[in-house]
């Protein structure tokens, strides 16, 4: 059995492509991976993107990027789950977005780092990984 999700409608998967490109302006040069997850009834459903840029130019994976901008329409079309930008360097940064209401909520640095210290699993709160800055999401 799979996971059922809802399926978004062809204005909600324009607006994912806009989430989209905000996300590309917003995360500037560097190296990068997005990860974004949607719950829906029998599971959750993750996708990354992989991706470099510069002013100049942007180097991606051209395969993974359908199925990433479906889960955000996903998201757009109503279901819960998240999404975290995460930069890679000589100290990582870490943002990350709720899903809530078809909206892209961005999480701050207190909610971003308490979620990566607790453990859903076990329930206890755990040390952060070193060398990785979080940081307030900027406003999709």
């Amino acid at each position: 059995m799979g996971i059922l999700l809802p399926i978004p409608t062809s204005k909600e998967r324009e607006r994912a492509v806009d989430v989209f490109s905000s996300l590309l302006e917003k995360s500037g040069s560097g190296i990068h991976t997005l990860t974004a997850h949607a719950e829906g009834m029998g599971g959750r459903v993750v996708e990354q993107f992989h991706f470099a840029q510069d002013p100049s130019a942007l180097i991606s994976c051209e395969e993974m990027l359908l199925p990433f901008v479906q889960i955000l329409a996903v998201g757009v079309a109503g279901a819960s789950g998240g999404m975290i930008l995460r930069t890679w360097g000589h100290q990582d940064t870490v943002r990350a977005w709720a899903f809530q209401d078809g909206s892209f909520m961005p999480l701050t640095k207190g909610e971003l780092m308490h979620s990566f210290r607790y453990n859903s699993e076990t329930g206890e709160v755990e040390d952060l990984p070193g060398n990785t800055e979080y940081l307030d999401a900027p406003a999709l």
